[in-house]
């Protein structure tokens, strides 16, 4: 696809990703980290490691994005590298599993939350759920510059949100109830530095989503330049808010009561303004649960639309609108599958089984980097990252030690995730089986 008929520029770019990765997690997942570590210094220090870890798998990314300037981000990279039986397990991993399956479950979170903060009967939970996908659905039919312009309205309105919250907190007259000691960095002990990888895991979960304007590479208007900027900017601006946040949890609550405090956000807002806190926690959920499924829904339609030119099982989902571009039939699948996973509930199982599977395609994007670099490809005058070969490694190394707790921590689970995962090996060997006699074009970007 021509610059001039793509539709993305560089900060449409950031607020997809942000919009996404900016979802309840920070609102949760302080209290499960505080699990893991009793000290307010050891807790903000995870949390920076997860944002230095972030950057250095963009500066990952961007490089990958400079090579391959089209849509369907991770599958594009782990087909070239590694052949294209483990894009596709990738591709079936994330349309079937975690992509849908995380839309299901942030939408039943916006559903739940909207039948407490309207006082609607729970009944409606699940209806609302799929009232919320259908309507997004919907909306990315209509094209690429609508959802990307719902996108920006509604990632412009979390950050400012949080940015409110963090001065509220901070021009607060009360008095800071945790000690930070910075003295405590200098003499970890084994004990403490297992806790700091535990508290990782969570940690890296509520940072995901940082890389997923990739999948709209094709789309966005000088992408061998806009989506590295785009990727470094957004991991950026998500450590430095995850950073403020904490510390303003650690400010007024303390750890221990963080620990036995799952709605830790609820409880800051609470503190800072009052009985009025629950119902702004209550209408925070449901516009940043509108963000990410948004967000979800239209980086798994292109990932749908690239891999389905390579994938006869798949190629029903190629067909775009000639006019916008905009594959429609990869909207609809997207959004009916997500509605199976919320009416049958099984979303959670897949979800908490598939987790081992994510640290591993990471590594593996990682590593194909090297594999390029070695196969002659060059990013020369677009974006090369510094610090080869050591920050791939790096990236790569931190994701197989985050696997391989992954696997200590549910290792039944994990079995059953390599399992879905691997069932996707006979539709790729049977689909292949006949090939069919007119070749196609290849897939125009």
């Amino acid at each position: 696809m021509s610059d001039n008929r793509k539709i993305l520029g560089r900060w449409d770019s950031v607020a997809i990703s942000i919009g996404i990765v900016l979802g309840v997690g920070i609102f949760r997942v302080p209290s499960e980290v505080a699990n893991h570590l009793s000290s307010g210094v050891w807790i903000l220090f995870a949390w920076v490691m997860g944002g230095i870890f972030s950057m250095l798998g963009a500066l990952c990314y961007a490089e990958l994005v400079s090579l391959h300037p089209h849509s369907g981000g991770d599958y594009v990279y782990l087909k070239e590298a590694y052949g294209k039986v483990v894009g596709f397990l990738f591709a079936w991993s994330e349309l079937l599993i975690t992509r849908t399956g995380s839309v299901a479950a942030i939408a039943l979170m916006f559903g739940e939350y909207c039948c407490s903060l309207f006082g609607m009967d729970r009944g409606l939970i699940r209806p609302a759920a799929l009232a919320v996908i259908a309507i997004l659905t919907a909306t990315n039919l209509l094209g690429l510059k609508q959802s990307s312009r719902l996108q920006n309205v509604l990632t412009v309105i979390k950050v400012v949100a949080l940015v409110l919250i963090i001065v509220a907190c901070a021009t607060s007259a009360r008095p800071p109830v945790t000690v930070f000691q910075l003295s405590e960095l200098g003499h970890p002990d084994l004990k403490t530095l297992t806790a700091v990888c535990l508290a990782l895991v969570p940690i890296m979960w509520t940072y995901g989503g940082w890389r997923d304007n990739v999948f709209l590479a094709g789309e966005t208007k000088d992408a061998e330049k806009s989506v590295p900027f785009a990727l470094l900017m957004t991991c950026l601006i998500i450590t430095l808010i995850y950073g403020a946040m904490n510390f303003m949890y650690l400010t007024f609550i303390p750890v221990d009561v963080m620990k036995t405090t799952p709605l830790i956000a609820a409880a800051l807002l609470k503190i800072i303004f009052g009985d009025i806190g629950a119902k702004l926690f209550e209408g925070l959920i449901i516009v940043y649960a509108l963000g990410v499924i948004n967000g979800l829904l239209l980086t798994g339609s292109f990932l749908a639309k690239t891999m389905s030119h390579d994938n006869p099982l798949f190629r029903y989902l190629h067909k775009t609108d000639e006019r916008t571009g905009t594959p429609l039939r990869a909207i609809v699948f997207n959004g009916i599958w997500s509605c199976v996973l919320v009416l049958t509930g099984t979303f959670e199982m897949l979800l908490f089984f598939t987790g081992l599977w994510v640290w591993i395609f990471f590594a593996m994007v990682a590593i194909s980097i090297i594999i390029f670099r070695r196969r002659g490809y060059s990013a020369t005058n677009r974006f090369q990252m510094i610090g080869y070969p050591l920050i791939p490694i790096i990236v790569a190394s931190v994701s197989l030690l985050l696997a391989w707790s992954t696997v200590n921590y549910i290792p039944v689970e994990s079995a059953w995730g390599t399992l879905l995962v691997l069932s996707g090996l006979p539709f790729f060997y049977f689909q292949n089986r006949k090939r069919p006699d007119k070749t196609e074009p290849p897939c125009a970007e």
